[in-house]
């Protein structure tokens, strides 16, 4: 899991904004500094200056889907106003500009989804961040803490966030509340800690949990390469597969309903108001835990 302040022209963002832009191409003239951890959905906060002021802030973020080598007229043909600019003319002297006249023949390009605005910016230092002044590209927030993001988002729910700048598909406020279920839920499998288990153990359930995130809906808890999860309108729902052998079974069934309660009183403390339930994925469950599962689900509705 990895969250990113991206240096962003705030020209460019506040026509993204003004034309209610839910998807965004970011243009890069150089790609030296390449990501290395940067996954799809991850989350791009966008470090800009205001109108109203010279100090840059985080006015926003975007989820990362993927990055794109593309030349300036493929850009144009493909995204057209996604790029920033109401014409193919206007991006071409933005990126003469950029480029010092010497536009390359290809760019790195990030392709950003789900667009969100902040009513009003978050400054690093209200959010125990040291951003560089002179920051030219981009930085990490959270490699060694996802609390950071965490952070981040709960001062933009104090502050605010900018519903005249959606469409009416997904609301902002509905794919905000997404996000900060899925990072507290991220915070609170790094307080639990690794899933526990023999290398065969955690090979297997590693395959139970691939083929469960590649349904519609489901993710990977970030941070986790086991605990899976869905962030539905009232509910969240975490599957968890289970796996033992016939030596360890025991240990195996108290560790997998601790990880249950300690995953609920993580969430209760969070105070997020959603049902949580849970789901086992495997085959031949002790009935244990089955009972366990269905009793917490239930006494949830």
């Amino acid at each position: 899991m990895s969250s990113i302040a991206y240096v962003t022209d705030e020209m460019m963002l506040e026509y993204h904004r003004l034309c209610r832009n839910r998807t965004i191409l970011f243009w890069r003239i150089s790609s030296k500094k390449k990501f290395s951890d940067f996954r799809k959905g991850d989350l791009l906060f966008f470090f800009a200056r205001t109108t109203h002021s010279r100090k840059k802030g985080l006015v926003g973020y975007a989820h990362f889907d993927s990055v794109k080598r593309l030349s300036l007229k493929q850009m144009w043909r493909m995204y057209g106003q996604a790029t920033g600019y109401d014409n193919e003319t206007y991006l071409t002297e933005a990126i003469e500009k950029a480029s010092k006249g010497n536009i390359p023949k290809q760019m790195s390009c990030l392709y950003l989804t789900d667009v969100v605005f902040f009513i009003t910016p978050i400054y690093p230092e209200e959010v125990n961040l040291d951003i560089p002044k002179n920051l030219e590209s981009y930085c990490y927030l959270d490699r060694n803490d996802p609390k950071i993001t965490v952070n981040i988002l709960k001062k933009a729910e104090e502050r605010g966030i900018d519903i005249w700048s959606a469409d009416n598909s997904t609301p902002p406020e509905e794919i905000f509340a997404k996000d900060e279920v899925r990072h507290q839920i991220a915070v609170i499998h790094k307080e639990i800690g690794k899933e526990a288990g023999s290398e065969k153990e955690r090979n297997q359930t590693y395959k139970l949990a691939k083929l469960k995130v590649a349904l519609e809906g489901w993710e990977m808890v970030r941070g986790s390469r086991t605990d899976c999860l869905r962030v539905d309108t009232n509910t969240i729902t975490i599957a968890m597969p289970f796996v033992c052998q016939a030596n360890d079974k025991d240990l195996r069934v108290r560790e997998y309903i601790g990880r249950i309660a300690m995953y609920h009183m993580w969430l209760k403390k969070a105070h997020i108001d959603k049902r949580l339930s849970f789901m086992v994925l495997g085959h031949n469950i002790p009935q244990e835990i089955t009972d366990y599962v269905e009793q917490f689900n239930n006494e949830q509705l």
